[in-house]
């Protein structure tokens, strides 16, 4: 059953972890996007919520925030635009 629950940033600060395990430690923005929706099983719902400003979805907006965050924490890193990769 799909969730129904929009996840916490620490849900899917640890989903964006997972998933770029699971892409071998460097995945693009979509790549890893996708993997997080399959790690938490989010119900299309939850995926195409709108954000509070209606220019993007509420789940993409978190996920760069989440992005953000784990950078600052040199958790990842950004290796150009649109990729990411696990800090070793």
């Amino acid at each position: 059953m799909k969730n129904n629950i929009f996840p916490s940033n620490s849900e899917l600060e640890k989903a964006i972890l997972e998933s770029l395990k699971l892409l071998e430690g460097t995945g693009t923005t979509s790549q890893i996007n996708e993997k997080v929706i399959e790690i938490l099983n989010l119900s299309e719902e939850i995926v195409l919520m709108e954000d509070e400003n209606g220019i993007d979805t509420k789940l993409n907006y978190r996920l760069r925030w989440s992005r953000t965050n784990l950078k600052q924490h040199k958790k990842i890193r950004n290796i150009k635009r649109g990729v990411w990769t696990l800090e070793e």
